[in-house]
């Protein structure tokens, strides 16, 4: 027996006494294949298909699937800015290192268990990061920040 969306939708809310939202739903086909949709109804009311969805904090690209996380590192440099101007330029570099990484860092890495990211990406999110090294270690922006890297990560492992 066939179900129309409308009817399957309502019957199965019904069943798992779920309420769902019209008008905070969205529908999104992932691939570039046909592009012929169904239109998908809840309460009388259309869902809307849309290009990109978000989840935990991310937008995901329909035609690709890849992540815009764009959003997540405004906020992650919303945040260091904010720490950077508290703190000063003569501040101790490992409590300000800290505290990038505890609020910062958070911040960024939120939901990165879903992400599926571009070569691109990741590059940008490298950049970053070996940035803020050089920033609040005050290094010139074409020196390596790998070695420093590793003995912050070395001596913060012995405390």
């Amino acid at each position: 027996m066939l179900y129309s969306t409308e009817s399957y939708i309502e019957s199965y809310s019904g069943l798992w006494d779920i309420k769902f939202n019209p008008a905070k739903s969205q529908v999104v086909r992932f691939g570039s294949g046909n592009n012929q949709f169904c239109d998908i109804y809840l309460n009388g009311s259309a869902v809307p298909m849309v290009d990109k969805v978000k989840y935990l904090g991310v937008y995901f690209e329909r035609k690709s699937g890849q992540c815009d996380i764009s959003q997540p590192f405004i906020r992650f440099y919303s945040q260091f800015n904010n720490i950077m101007a508290v703190m000063g330029k003569n501040s101790n570099e490992i409590t300000t290192l800290h505290l990038v990484k505890t609020y910062c860092l958070l911040t960024l890495l939120f939901g990165c268990e879903i992400w599926n990211l571009s070569d691109r990406s990741m590059h940008k999110l490298n950049v970053m990061w070996n940035n803020c090294f050089r920033y609040i270690f005050r290094g010139f922006w074409r020196e390596s920040v790998k070695s420093l890297q590793f003995f912050v990560d070395l001596c913060q492992c012995r405390t």
